[in-house]
């Protein structure tokens, strides 16, 4: 069991997530679906650290993490936003994939070849050199979840990871998830995509109003 949560609950001032209970297994994709507002997101965010919890525990990989901070989460599990221009922040592409590995100490010939294969598995070489500034919103999509899978997590949450994304690289996208699968890698997948969903997730959940219900 990679991440489960127990009486799970959050709220703003006008929406509450309630007592929320579920588990996500190894080689897992359970997806989450439901309308706009409905919790989807915020529930991703707990689950990363983003968001701190009420009351209730998110256990990852068995432990509480009641008191973790913020770069604990960031060693188990990468998030993907709906916004990815919210975690592109180095210059170029390449620099984008390389400068977090080679800070940690990996030789620079190492942390280009595993960028550059990430690159090519998304389509994204040619652009290596190209500013992040310039790049589309589903050029971000794709190096975002690049910086993800360079990392290597146990678990991986997706928020609407196919927005901007052509059908070929939906089927590429899909292709790197069940990669992922194979890897015994657990993912969340928030999507309103239910051709995606159907086609890729394990077990569907939906959110309804702040609780998780069977689809």
């Amino acid at each position: 069991m990679i991440i489960q949560t127990q009486n799970l609950c959050f709220s703003y001032p006008n929406f509450a997530l309630r007592d929320i209970n579920f588990a996500l297994h190894a080689g897992e994709l359970l997806a989450i679906t439901g309308a706009n507002g409905s919790g989807k997101t915020t529930l991703g965010k707990l689950l990363c650290g983003l968001l701190k919890p009420e009351s209730g525990t998110v256990l990852i990989q068995g432990k509480n993490t009641k008191n973790w901070r913020l770069g604990q989460f960031g060693q188990h599990v990468g998030y993907l936003f709906q916004e990815p221009a919210r975690q592109i922040f180095a210059p170029t592409v390449l620099q984008e994939l390389t400068f977090t590995q080679e800070l940690r100490g990996v030789p620079q010939e190492e942390s280009h070849a595993r960028a550059h294969e990430l690159l090519a598995r998304f389509e994204l070489t040619h652009l290596a050199e190209q500013s992040t500034l310039t790049l589309s919103r589903g050029e971000q999509q794709r190096l975002a979840l690049c910086g993800l899978l360079l990392n290597q997590p146990a678990a991986l949450i997706l928020d609407e990871p196919t927005t901007g994304l052509d059908p070929r690289r939906c089927d590429i996208l899909a292709q790197t998830l069940q990669a992922c699968l194979r890897a015994d890698v657990a993912i969340l997948l928030i999507s309103h995509d239910m051709t995606f969903v159907q086609a890729n997730a394990t077990r569907i959940l939906r959110m309804t109003e702040g609780q998780l219900h069977e689809s």
